[in-house]
């Protein structure tokens, strides 16, 4: 799996993610991964009405893609 750096994080936010992990047992990169794919399954629909049908074929293609790998530790 490909590795992001986020820079600039609010610290609030980042307070939160830790909190999720801890009561998730997760690592913060695990629970880093949940919410940005809930966050991206939740928003696909407005995502949708902003870009092209070809983006739009190509992010559900890689919705598609990410559903059918197996479930990491944790999840």
């Amino acid at each position: 799996m490909a590795e992001l750096l986020l820079r600039e994080v609010d610290p609030m936010m980042l307070e939160r993610i830790d909190r999720l992990a801890v009561a998730r047992g997760w690592t913060q990169a695990q629970a880093c991964v949940a919410v940005l794919e809930q966050g991206l399954f939740s928003t696909e629909l407005e995502v949708r009405s902003g870009f092209a049908d070809r983006e739009v074929d190509a992010l559900a293609d890689a919705i598609v893609a990410l559903q059918a790998l197996p479930a990491g530790q944790g999840f």
